[in-house]
């Protein structure tokens, strides 16, 4: 009895940990490159203009308005003691995207490889 109990158990606390992934949520913010900055990210320069910032997980994607995909990188989710009041590319000194802050969201993206 002890051992059957244990085997729903066991499979119980399977299904519930693949369907953790199924309530993250994907974020994403419509933000505007500056004319004035050079932005590249995953190797490829951003042009002036909007785009859609989206991140799922651990992936980012940079899409044009027309939901083209323009970029793609990896990084984490890295908490923070307060949420951000507005969305902010972060830049290194090569234009290089190291993060990205959302708006309402108490943590940032860090981009791998920056």
């Amino acid at each position: 009895m002890l051992a059957k109990s244990l085997k729903y158990v066991s499979v119980l606390i399977f299904v519930a940990t693949l369907s953790i992934p199924a309530f993250a949520k994907s974020i994403e913010r419509r933000i505007t490159v500056e004319p004035q900055s050079i932005t590249i990210v995953a190797g490829t320069t951003l042009k002036p203009g909007d785009y859609l910032f989206r991140v799922d997980g651990d992936k980012l994607v940079v899409e044009e308005i027309n939901h083209k995909v323009v970029a793609q990188a990896t990084g984490k989710w890295e908490p923070r003691d307060s949420k951000w009041d507005g969305d902010e590319l972060v830049l290194g000194p090569n234009g290089n995207l190291q993060e990205v802050r959302m708006s309402g969201e108490k943590g940032t993206f860090i981009v791998s490889g920056s």
